[in-house]
């Protein structure tokens, strides 16, 4: 028996396809679950009373009517069939919106949508300081008010805390659902599976299928505490890091799998640990058992010389 160990190096194909396999199961699994606990969770009286209280703000600021804005309930409703009706409806719940105090604490902003109508003197005139509607086509009041709805009124109801408090939390729920099922997901399929079902190469299922392996570079297994130690670096560097940077660190580490001698990724070369083809070959647990297979430790290589040790 050759008393030289070689290992060939993974080609950066079937690298790459491991990688986007795993990550094509990991985003499914995490897509399939939240599916099903979203409905629990939307389902909830907690959440559902925060969803009730949203909708309540929402029509006592007479912007809404039943979580429809008043100027698509306006333009569609059946019984507000002339311009006049509808500019009138507009003209009325925007008085009320602005002269109610949860919003406003005084009639400043009220006193501005008064100088924005007499402002515009074709369709408004001056009564003592009060604009008044002018004997002008209804549906040229109706714009106006649908532009101060668009884009006055809906701006200072988003802008008010407990509207954006309500809103928030709808989306935080979705977001946290979403985070700790990444982690879940993400710690079975790097860090469970590796560890126990296929502890021998510390493969990941996509690594599995292709055939490819890690090893040290002692040539064996890299060890449990090395190994937990690389998940972390993973998931605080491809996950956290690659989120707040637009997935730079996952570019960094794709050119170094081209570029460098050794096609090691970044992970590798922080680890010092080497990706491996063991479609005719077997990773070792460790050097008991390299020396019960009668293979002298002190001449592991890796192919192509690139790892020898001494």
């Amino acid at each position: 028996m050759s008393n030289e160990l070689v290992y060939v190096k993974a080609k950066t194909g079937k690298r790459l396809f491991a990688h986007f396999f795993d990550i094509g199961i990991l985003f499914l699994s995490v897509a399939i679950t939240f599916s099903i606990t979203n409905i629990a969770v939307t389902n909830s009286g907690f959440y559902k009373a925060k969803q009730i209280e949203l909708t309540q703000i929402k029509n006592d600021s007479k912007l809404y009517v039943n979580d429809v804005d008043i100027v698509t309930k306006a333009t569609n409703d059946g019984e507000l069939d002339t311009y006049d009706k509808k500019k009138t409806y507009l003209s009325e719940r925007i008085d009320q919106f602005y002269s109610n105090p949860t919003y406003f604490s005084d009639t400043t902003i009220a006193d501005d949508y008064n100088n924005r109508k007499l402002a515009n003197t074709d369709l408004f005139y001056d009564d003592g300081g009060v604009a008044k509607e002018k004997a002008v086509d209804g549906k040229l009041l109706f714009d106006f008010y649908a532009a101060e709805v668009n884009d006055r009124c809906l701006g200072h109801l988003f802008r008010n805390p407990t509207y954006i408090f309500l809103t928030r939390y709808g989306f935080l729920t979705v977001l946290v659902q979403i985070a700790v099922l990444l982690v879940f997901y993400f710690t079975i399929y790097y860090l469970l599976l590796p560890l126990t079902v296929f502890k021998r190469g510390r493969q990941t299922i996509g690594m599995k299928l292709e055939k490819i392996g890690l090893i040290s570079v002692y040539a064996d297994n890299i060890t449990t505490g090395k190994y937990v130690g690389r998940f972390f670096f993973m998931f605080l560097v491809f996950i956290v890091l690659n989120f707040v940077s637009f997935l730079i660190p996952s570019f960094v580490s794709l050119g170094m799998m081209y570029f460098t001698k050794t096609n090691s990724s970044l992970v590798n070369y922080v680890f010092n640990d080497y990706m491996v083809d063991i479609t005719n070959s077997k990773i070792y647990l460790n050097a008991l058992e390299i020396e019960e297979s009668q293979i002298k430790l002190q001449d592991i290589s890796i192919e192509n010389k690139d790892l020898r040790l001494k």
